[in-house]
């Protein structure tokens, strides 16, 4: 194996929700990238103890060629340790800071876990215990949706030195893609369009929130729900009256709907870290100022969907009973 002092490394840090996805696409058909098997790899954070070895299996291809060796996982910026782990990784490195609207990032940061963790009672031992869930609470604690970027990139400066640091603009990628790449491909030192070259996979796609809204009795005693998600109706079964409970209550808690008000606020309380980073990245956030609204839904329950469920019922037992969407039990 060629050392790994003689190969090049890209690590994307950050940040959650600023288009880290779209840019792994875009990066997959390329052969001047190597690619980690999957997005997120996690290494510096919860592998690190594996070894090198372990770290070169994660990727596509082994260390031996001459392209990037990209480690395109946007939470390593939330930790110390993780950033001091690959500051004394000795390889050449460059080290990529993704951002976006901190208040429409925060939302959609906030979304992303209700529907890939929360609404699937990931969080919540599979609904048995309570977990309440509203943006509202997150805001006025100020929790880690909501993140102050000038000391990320301030930090990621210090570590690895500016001229290897490229800071992207989520809108800028989105609104001027080729503009954008280019500007990256000359980052990377690349003498031809590269990133450039090829279409941002990128797809203002709003997917909507899972939607509990029927639920009923087993033969033997138990309960079952239906949730309704993007390609369907889902059934869990096996639950007890508490998870159902549960279930509903965390979903009530949802805020999906942010008053102009509260989004003002929000743009108030981050505007000091809109002057840090316009001066040391040299940029104008003016229209991160600018109010907009904020706002998500839920999936909709359509006739099939309700059809879907009594014959469920039918077939396992039991009435049924619907909440929500103007259901009434049956």
């Amino acid at each position: 194996m060629k050392p790994v002092s003689q190969s090049q490394f890209l690590f994307v840090i950050g940040v959650e929700k600023c288009g880290t996805t779209s840019l792994f696409r875009a990066m997959q058909t390329l052969p001047e990238f190597n690619l980690t098997k999957r997005k997120e790899s996690g290494f510096f954070r919860s592998q690190y103890e594996k070894g090198l070895e372990h770290f070169e299996s994660l990727f596509r291809d082994s260390f031996e060629g001459t392209a990037y060796n990209t480690d395109i996982t946007p939470l390593y910026h939330r930790f110390p340790m993780v950033m001091h782990r690959i500051q004394r990784f000795k390889a050449p490195k460059k080290v990529l800071i993704m951002l976006r609207n901190p208040i429409a990032r925060a939302f959609s940061h906030y979304t992303h876990d209700i529907i890939n963790h929360v609404s699937k009672g990931e969080r919540s031992d599979h609904f048995r215990s309570t977990r309440v869930f509203s943006f509202f609470d997150l805001w006025q604690t100020r929790g880690s949706y909501f993140l102050r970027y000038e000391p990320i990139v301030k930090d990621a400066f210090s570590r690895f030195g500016r001229k290897n640091c490229y800071v992207l603009f989520f809108e800028d990628m989105v609104d001027d893609w080729k503009r954008e790449a280019a500007r990256l491909d000359a980052f990377f030192g690349f003498p031809e369009p590269v990133l450039a070259s090829v279409t941002l996979p990128h797809a203002n796609r709003i997917e909507t929130v899972p939607f509990v809204f029927g639920f009923g009795k087993l033969n033997d005693g138990g309960y079952w729900m239906a949730r309704k998600a993007r390609g369907g109706v889902i059934f869990l079964d096996g639950l007890n009256e508490l998870q159902i409970r549960n279930a509903f209550a965390a979903q009530g808690s949802y805020t999906l709907s942010v008053p102009e008000s509260v989004v003002a606020e929000m743009i108030d309380w981050s505007e000091l870290d809109f002057r840090a980073l316009e001066n040391l990245l040299e940029v104008d956030l003016r229209a991160w100022r600018e109010p907009f609204d904020l706002g998500h839904s839920f999936a909709t329950v359509e006739r099939e969907d309700l059809d879907t469920v009594r014959t469920y019922a039918r077939e396992h037992g039991g009435p049924v009973s619907y909440a929500g969407h103007n259901l009434r039990e049956i």
